[in-house]
């Protein structure tokens, strides 16, 4: 039996990330590269995805000494999301005077408190590398 056939399957980095580009780089740039990802404990693809996704205007990845307090935030932002939620909840089963207003005002700031903890969710995500070196 084939050595390749016993070894499971692995979701390539094609599938992962969709395209494949090849982009050439002068010997300093790739040593620059290759020291940025050294210290972030990164593949070179992955510090050049975060350079374009800077550029791009995304969110950056956390640094490791950040996570921490992004974690913190997202579960905080968790919970007052949890209680605007409660809050809506109560004037549609009449609990709370209806104002149709503050209904919209506490559905817009939810879906904004939603949106800013995935963004925050999204910085801690990592690398597949730093994840798989963790124990």
């Amino acid at each position: 039996m084939d050595a390749d056939a016993q070894k499971p399957a692995v979701k390539s980095a094609s599938g992962r990330y969709g395209e494949v580009t090849h982009i050439r780089f002068s010997a300093d740039e790739l040593v620059g590269l290759k020291a940025i990802a050294e210290r972030d404990g990164v593949t070179v693809s992955e510090v050049v995805r975060r350079l374009v996704r800077a550029e791009a205007g995304h969110l950056p990845v956390a640094s490791e000494a950040l996570r921490p307090a992004i974690v913190d935030m997202t579960d905080q932002l968790r919970r007052v999301g949890i209680n605007f939620n409660q809050a809506v909840r109560a004037m549609n089963d009449g609990r709370v005077a209806q104002d149709e207003d503050l209904e919209q005002a506490l559905i817009a700031v939810g879906d904004l408190v939603r949106q800013f903890r995935e963004e925050l969710k999204a910085m801690t995500v990592g690398s597949r590398k730093a994840r798989k070196a963790k124990p």
